[in-house]
């Protein structure tokens, strides 16, 4: 085969194991998918392996420029690299991967409860063995999808919990552990009932016994039949559903059980049902009264029945339901993009939607004339159900999933408490692209942008804006330089406050941001060890810049002239990150004399801007540093006067984003540099934001006003 001699002698240089690597993807390229389907990934690797010819934009799509490709061997060469990386990549700081939370949200009184759509699938049962083959299970489908266009991921692949198998109890008990902690309210677990008989029932059954499996749950009966299509069409049919009078009844008294539970989620009293197919009953009207007035005889107060707003339904009035619930991506007017991507696989002939447009309008859709239920889709993906023929959303971020969920809360807001439900489709489908679980590629991404959303929707602080107000009136600024402090985990905060700068009191004064969700004791402990302290509630948004240029406006009304920026650093994607954050705090807030030493060289050296700890100034210069960043260093560096910047990145920064510097060093970040609202939200991004480019620009900015920035062991 000549390609797969031409490639052996091209990519002779290089370690035995990676020649293999290549040797092995070209040969299979060529089988696979042709010549033509291999160059068009070759392009898009070229692209990736160039950086200096793009700038990452986290809103749009790169585009790829044709005439700068001069040689195929290159071309070869840097999409086999790029392959070989991800299929080695090790889970760090440079992947997308972001790390499990170290806080939760367990026990915290949200405003809005969020609902997870749940498929009880994941585990073998005689039913799927005779249809599918022996063992079958979705994680059968998941393994088995191929990306099909440029960007697309496939395959999906589980994090933490792994291909776990649901008839094992621990496996929920994992999910339900993880759930609580990001902020997931409840499970909504698809019921499948065909005339009497259940499908896939074990997991929900185990459930219904273990009391100690302590979450929320509620039923959404899939009544259509189930067919080789996977979609519920008419086309082989395996079991079929069989609705009449009868069958209402003796589908109520099955799931009869589960409505009593006391974990079932009720509102106003009553437990909450949901009905996938309405439509698909002979009279869903007259269904929905017998099983109000069978539930009524059966002790319970009634039921809030629920619709789907799928296929043809889309109010619940006709049925004379209580409301509907969003199901995306049904009924959900997506913009087909389809002609503008690029085919890897000639025969694929699916189609793709653009996530993005979704996302930014989907949540603010709402109707005066019936209570309907909003939701949240993280993706959206089943090439592993339909090879070759999957509908998917290109450019499904949880950034932009975060964007969805906020204005969904923000719209559910305006119902009454007791109808402030949110939905997400869904915990766990994985063949479908729709899962909040962890994933080997964005790691606990979604979870984190959904905890992060709804502390941010908090309309009210554990010790609210009256008490924070009190505590302030005591503030009094004594002195000409301060530290602040965003105090992202609470416990640390505490810890570093008692460490380090309780010291201080009679030197400096003391600013904390802190998140909308703390609580009243952790202030009053802080008050306990410094007086003199004035607090500041931001959202969780933009790391802790954002909280400090909100922070930097509060400290220029207090004339303050010299301050020391920290904060409660983690750094979980980083084995050393509690030894970073204690030898930045070290150098910054140590001994008594060393805090005096700064000070004194800022009063005799009146051109230095900033004082970083040892070894932290960081050249921006360097490819891996700026890489990530370009979309918006280039926007800070033309709003600075410094377009020239963009292009030697000639200039240096703290790393660690802790440092003393006169206040007139960074006059610009509190007044015209950004403005606040451009900060992401958040989903744990460890790179790219708005927040990562201001950490590299602080010394470009102290540059600006005329300051240098110095390293602590300069004094």
């Amino acid at each position: 085969m000549k390609i797969y001699r031409f490639a052996k002698k091209m990519l002779s240089s290089g370690d035995r194991d990676l020649l293999k690597y290549r040797i092995k993807l070209v040969s299979r390229l060529y089988k696979e998918e042709g010549v033509k389907a291999v160059y068009s990934r070759l392009q898009s690797a070229y692209k990736n392996n160039n950086p200096g010819i793009y700038a990452h934009n986290p809103a749009s799509t790169d585009t790829f420029n044709e005439t700068s490709i001069n040689d195929r061997s290159s071309l070869i060469e840097a999409w086999l690299k790029t392959d070989f990386k991800k299929a080695s990549l090790k889970v760090n700081e440079q992947s997308h991967y972001v790390p499990k939370a170290l806080d939760s949200l367990e026990g915290v009184d949200l405003p809005v409860k969020v609902i997870a759509y749940y498929l009880p699938q994941f585990h073998p049962f005689k039913e799927n063995n005779e249809w599918w083959g022996e063992g079958f299970t979705e994680w059968t489908n998941v393994t088995k999808a191929r990306p099909q266009y440029l960007g697309h991921q496939q395959p999906r692949l589980p994090g933490e919990l792994g291909f776990y198998d649901l008839r094992l109890p621990q496996v929920m008990r994992q999910q339900i552990d993880l759930a609580k902690q990001y902020g997931v309210n409840g499970f909504c677990f698809h019921h499948y009932w065909f005339g009497g008989k259940r499908l896939m029932e074990t997991p929900v059954q185990n459930f219904l016994k273990d009391k100690s499996l302590d979450i929320d749950f509620c039923l959404c009966w899939a009544n259509e039949n189930w067919t080789r299509r996977w979609d519920g069409l008419e086309n082989d049919v395996l079991i079929s559903q069989k609705h009449s009078p009868e069958d209402d009844i003796a589908f109520l008294d099955d799931i009869m059980p589960a409505l009593k539970d006391e974990r079932y989620i009720k509102v106003d009293g009553k437990p909450l049902l949901i009905l996938y197919r309405a439509s698909s009953l002979p009279d869903a009207k007259e269904t929905g009264k017998r099983w109000r007035e069978h539930a009524i005889k059966n002790g319970l107060p009634g039921l809030y029945l629920v619709v789907v707003n799928a296929f043809d339904v889309s109010s619940p009035q006709p049925y004379d339901f209580d409301a509907i619930v969003e199901f995306p991506p049904h009924q959900i007017g997506a913009k087909d993009i389809t002609d503008s991507i690029t085919p890897l696989n000639k025969n694929f002939t699916g189609r793709v939607y653009d996530y993005e447009e979704l996302a930014l309008r989907a949540g603010k859709i709402d109707n005066d004339n019936f209570t309907c239920f909003k939701a949240v889709m993280p993706s959206w993906d089943n090439e592993a159900r339909k090879p070759t023929q999957g509908f998917s959303f290109y450019n499904a971020k949880p950034e932009l999933y975060a964007k969805w969920l906020d204005s969904a809360i923000k719209t559910t807001m305006n119902r009454r408490p007791e109808e402030r439900l949110v939905f997400v489709n869904a915990w766990n489908e994985w063949a479908e692209g729709a899962h909040l679980e962890p994933d080997r590629h964005n790691g606990y991404a979604y979870l984190h942008a959904t905890a992060n959303i709804l502390r941010n929707s908090l309309l009210k602080y554990d010790c609210d804006n009256q008490l924070i107000s009190d505590m302030n009136q005591e503030f009094k600024p004594r002195f000409k330089s301060a530290v602040i402090l965003h105090a992202y985990y609470e416990d640390l905060a505490c810890e570093l406050v008692e460490k380090y700068i309780a010291q201080y009191q009679d030197k400096l004064d003391l600013i904390i941001t802190m998140r909308s969700d703390v609580k009243l004791s952790t202030l009053e402990k802080i008050k306990a060890s410094f007086k003199n302290v004035f607090f500041v509630m931001v959202d969780n948004r933009g790391r802790d810049i954002r909280p400090f240029i909100k922070a930097l406006k509060v400290a220029d009304g207090f004339g303050y002239k010299y301050i020391c920026k920290v904060h409660t650093k983690k750094s979980p994607h980083r084995v050393d990150g509690q030894q970073w954050r204690e030898s930045l705090f070290a150098d910054l807030l140590g001994a008594r004399e060393h805090v005096a030493k700064i000070i004194n060289y800022f009063e005799l050296h009146e051109d230095v801007g900033i004082i970083a700890p040892r070894n932290s100034i960081t050249d921006l210069s360097i490819p891996e540093i700026n890489l990530g960043n370009r979309y918006w260093l280039e926007k800070l560096f033309a709003r600075m006067d410094s377009p020239e910047l963009f292009k030697t990145f000639k200039t240096s920064f703290p790393a660690g984003s802790m440092f003393w510097f006169r206040k007139d060093a960074l006059d610009p970040l509190a007044s015209n540099l950004l403005d606040e609202e451009e900060f992401e939200l958040e989903a744990g991004q460890l790179d790219g934001t708005l927040a990562h480019s201001v950490e590299r620009v602080t010394g470009a900015v102290a540059n600006s006003q005329g300051f240098k920035v110095v390293d602590i062991t300069s004094l």
